[in-house]
């Protein structure tokens, strides 16, 4: 189906399908209003026609992976026009604790997460120098924000919903939770890790389907994936395919906080921040934060820009100017999107138990 502007039922639903992403047809159908065959009908379509896919996220803070960070750095302007796919043969399978990673024609940007800072290091240290080697580093930095989950409110993570709200119209609330994640609170045993591996690692199949990926039983596939995501191990997300929704960019924004603007003082001022930003990413210890959003132009964004300096400015919030990267939606590429595959298979790899 070729890329056009979306039918009110179609933009009623794809809003549902990314807000609510664990109902079923029948259950998204009562929610909107729309019949089932309806809803049936543009759900396959829209996924036909690429306008969204399904990430399975995995809370690796809970069984014990104590980093998150968000790092980025200019391209070598030598690298020539090829410069992304150096970049896409370069990440191939390797680094699997970097789960989203992005470029445009002279930066980049990804995210990760490390067990604690000694791996972090390690493996920032191993991409610098892949990156060197491949002539991709303009200057040999990498420029990384390090949030420890414990001590860390992540505002959103990979949802949608505003983004699509602001852009269709949708009235949304958004809340913000000041509570830091949880660390280290679940053990998991073989038979656990196999599962949560291939719900990851096959978002978009049923669980029979990922039953017989991984040689186990339907109902031991279905039992471990209600199991975490009650107990919040394991959250669905849908993100769709901004470029074909007419996004014209992509925004990052990094700040940096005075001592006294914690997280609790800094309170009202996130809440303001994720109500009015099409974000999609957000997360902030006392001292710094990171924002990703989608823009549907730039005159929307140099408006926020505008409203939520002079918000933080005014109230002696920000030690010193945010960094702002922007990239062109249709001049991005997207190598990684919120995939915890390679980061989850590799669990297994350093399983010590007896296979």
């Amino acid at each position: 189906m070729a890329k056009r502007s979306l039918t009110d039922n179609e933009r009623q639903v794809l809003f549902g399908l990314v807000h609510r992403p664990g109902l079923n047809d029948r259950e998204l159908s009562e929610a909107l209003g729309i019949k089932v065959s309806t809803v049936t009908a543009i759900r396959r379509r829209l996924r036909k026609a690429d306008y969204y896919t399904t990430r399975r996220i995995p809370m690796m803070n809970r069984i014990g992976w104590e980093l998150l960070a968000a790092s980025h750095g200019r391209l070598s302007q030598t690298g020539g026009p090829n410069a992304s796919a150096k970049l896409e043969e370069l990440l191939g399978d390797r680094f699997p604790t970097i789960f989203h990673f992005s470029d445009s024609p002279d930066h980049f940007f990804f995210l990760s997460m490390a067990k604690d800072y000694t791996a972090f290091r390690r493996d920032l240290e191993d991409l610098r120098l892949a990156l060197h080697k491949a002539g991709l580093l303009d200057d040999g930095t990498i420029t990384t924000t390090i949030f420890p989950v414990g001590m860390t409110a992540i505002g959103n993570f990979f949802d949608y919903s505003h983004v699509l709200a602001l852009a269709f119209g949708i009235e949304h609330r958004t809340s913000f939770g000041a509570q830091a994640g949880k660390v280290a609170d679940i053990e998991l045993s073989r038979k656990e890790t196999d599962v949560l591996v291939g719900l990851v690692r096959y978002p978009e199949l049923s669980d029979k389907a990922v039953a017989a990926k991984i040689k186990a039983s339907r109902q031991a596939v279905s039992k471990l994936r209600r199991e975490f995501e009650a107990t919040d191990l394991l959250r669905t997300v849908r993100i769709p395919n901004v470029r074909a929704l007419g996004f014209e960019l992509f925004a990052s924004t990094f700040n940096r906080f005075t001592p006294t603007a914690t997280i609790r003082a800094r309170a009202e001022a996130i809440e303001r921040t994720l109500r009015i930003t099409p974000q999609y990413f957000y997360a902030t210890c006392n001292s710094e934060s990171v924002l990703l959003g989608a823009v549907k132009s730039y005159e929307h964004f140099s408006s926020l820009r505008q409203t939520l300096a002079k918000h933080y400015e005014e109230r002696g919030f920000l030690a010193g100017d945010a960094t702002i990267h922007l990239g062109l939606v249709g001049a991005t590429n997207i190598h990684r999107s919120c995939d915890f595959g390679p980061m989850v298979a590799a669990l297994k790899e350093f399983d010590p138990r007896p296979r």
